[in-house]
C-alpha cells in the first residue's frame, strides 16, 4: 500500500532515496537517531571515524550513493526535533500504526518547510493475504484493518487540508484464484492467480467507479465461467485486461510526470492502446 504526495510541476531529480522509518506509537524524534554518538570523547572520535569513512569512495557509484543516503538520514533525523499529534484518531493495528506516522510526517512537514517533502512516496505494507486455507476468516480481519486504517488516513488527510494532494493505493503481486483449493469447512482456500482488484483513495481520485480495460466480453469484469473465456485454466485465474503499467502511469501522470517521460518510466507503456485509466482528476 502506497501513498503518493503530490505539489506543483514535477521535474527530474526531484526523488529523495528511500529512507525506513519506524511506525507509531514511536515519536518522530526518536526516528533516524543514531546510538553511540554522544557528546563523550570516545562518542566524538567514533562519529569523526564515521565521517572520514564515509568521505571516502565517492567516485563509485554505489559507494557514494550510500553515503548520501547516510547523509540524508541524518539531516532528516536532526530535522525531526519533535513529535506532533493529530485531532484524528487511528486504529492501533499494524497498519494503522504505520499510516499514522505517514500522517505525523505530512504534519510536521507542513511546520517545518526545511524538511522540504513536497513530493513524496510513503510504502506502508500488511502481510498474510497468501492463504491456502481458513480464508474466510482470514480475510475478514485483514480487510478490516485494510478499511479502517485508510479511512482513518483519509480523514487525517481532510485535517490537514491535503486530501486532493495526498493519494493512496494499493499494490499487489498476485491475485487470488475464484475455485478453492482443498476441502472441507474452514480449510478452503485458494490458489495463487493473476488478476486482482485494487482500492485508490484521495481527494483527487475520481471515486465511486470501476476503471480498466474492457475485455472481450465488454466488460472490464471477467467471464465469471471456470474454464470459460476469460480464465486461463479452469480454476478462475483470470486474465487480466489492464496491465500494472497502465495502472501506475495513471498514478505518475496525476504525480506530474509527463507524457513524453512516461516511456522512460514505465518502459512497456507503449505496448498498450491506453496510457491514463482516468481514474485521477
Amino acid at each position: 500500500m502506497i501513498t503518493a504526495l503530490s505539489g506543483g510541476q514535477f521535474t527530474r531529480g526531484q526523488f529523495t532515496s528511500p529512507l525506513t522509518i519506524a511506525p507509531a506509537p514511536t515519536a518522530l524524534n526518536h526516528v533516524l537517531v543514531l546510538n553511540g554518538f554522544g557528546t563523550a570523547n570516545d562518542e566524538v572520535a567514533r562519529r569523526n571515524a564515521m565521517d572520514t569513512i564515509r568521505s571516502l569512495g565517492g567516485e563509485f557509484a554505489l559507494v557514494g550513493s550510500s553515503s548520501r543516503t547516510t547523509q540524508q538520514a541524518l539531516d532528516i533525523g536532526r530535522l525531526l526535533s519533535a513529535d506532533v499529534t493529530l485531532a484524528t484518531t487511528f486504529p492501533n493495528t499494524s497498519l494503522g500504526n504505520q499510516l499514522l506516522q505517514v500522517a505525523k510526517v505530512l504534519r510536521f512537514n507542513q511546520t517545518t518547510p526545511a524538511l522540504g517533502l513536497n513530493r513524496q512516496i510513503c510504502f506502508v505494507q500488511i502481510g498474510g493475504f497468501d492463504t491456502h486455507q481458513n480464508q474466510v476468516g482470514r480475510q475478514s480481519n485483514l480487510l478490516t484493518q485494510v478499511s479502517q486504517a485508510i479511512q482513518a488516513f483519509y480523514n487525517a488527510t481532510v485535517e490537514l487540508g491535503l486530501e486532493r494532494q495526498v493519494t493512496t493505493f494499493t499494490l499487489s503481486d498476485f491475485g487470488r484464484t475464484l475455485q478453492p483449493a482443498g476441502t472441507g469447512a474452514g480449510v478452503v482456500g485458494s490458489d495463487h492467480a493473476w488478476g486482482n482488484h485494487h482500492f485508490v483513495v484521495g481527494g483527487a481520485v475520481r471515486g465511486g467507479d470501476f476503471y480498466g480495460i474492457p475485455g472481450t466480453n465488454g466488460s472490464m469484469f471477467p467471464v465469471l465461467q471456470l474454464g470459460g473465456p476469460s480464465d486461463t485454466d479452469t480454476r478462475g485465474r483470470w486474465i487480466p485486461t489492464t496491465s500494472v503499467e497502465q495502472y501506475a502511469a495513471t498514478l505518475a501522470t496525476w504525480y506530474g510526470v509527463s507524457g513524453s517521460d512516461l516511456p522512460m518510466v514505465f518502459p512497456n507503456i507503449g505496448r498498450f492502446g491506453v496510457g491514463n485509466l482516468g481514474f485521477m482528476s
